[in-house]
């Protein structure tokens, strides 16, 4: 075992590279059209530094999922449980992914969103573990909706599984044509005019 201090923590900034790397490329190219060569040139690492970490690009893959998993926790769920309201909560919702999708926190909506469709013909593992971020994603636009209800801002009627469904398709979709036609697409008016029209829509009057 080694003795120098300066070991670990070389050994985490490589890793980190190496995830960093992962997302931008799955992103870009999607997972199964991102090569091993691509992630070491843009990690700046070699073969041996990858497989220290990960045993295949599918566990690499693991770790990009989760580290999204981990981001969505921490800076949306956690963030928005700090709103007043349930108003407050989905327009700070809002403005997050606005960033996401920017890249100025974190490219997440575009990673999952490309992702997402590359797996949905690909039953896998690793088309279950993008599910799940998901089905928690849907789960925490659902809870927002039923205390909306709870609240008596949102109508007793509205679906609340059905309508938490339909925003994370607006999302993926308008992320998708906002990636593939970036001068024709507002992303950020996309989502805050969804935003209005589905408070609008669902309000109680």
């Amino acid at each position: 075992m080694t003795t120098d201090p300066t070991y670990e923590p070389l050994v985490s900034e490589t890793r980190e590279r190496i995830v960093r790397a992962a997302m931008e490329l799955f992103r870009t190219h999607g997972f199964h059209n991102t090569s091993l060569a691509q992630i070491l040139q843009q990690a700046k690492t070699t073969k041996g530094g990858f497989y220290f970490h990960f045993k295949s690009k599918e566990q690499l893959g693991f770790a990009v999922l989760e580290r999204a998993r981990d981001f969505w926790i921490d800076n949306v769920i956690d963030v928005i449980s700090h709103e007043p309201d349930v108003r407050s909560r989905i327009h700070r919702m809002v403005e997050i992914m606005t960033d996401m999708y920017r890249g100025d926190i974190y490219h997440g909506c575009a990673l999952l969103a490309v992702l997402t469709a590359e797996m949905m013909e690909h039953p896998s593992e690793f088309a279950d573990r993008i599910k799940s971020i998901l089905n928690d994603w849907q789960e925490s636009i659902v809870e927002i909706l039923k205390k909306g209800k709870a609240d008596g801002i949102f109508r007793n009627d509205m679906d609340s599984n059905a309508l938490a469904l339909i925003l994370i398709g607006c999302c993926q979709g308008a992320t998708m044509m906002g990636h593939l036609d970036p001068e024709r697409v507002d992303y950020d008016q996309l989502l805050h005019d969804l935003e209005q029209w589905i408070l609008e829509g669902v309000a109680r009057r």
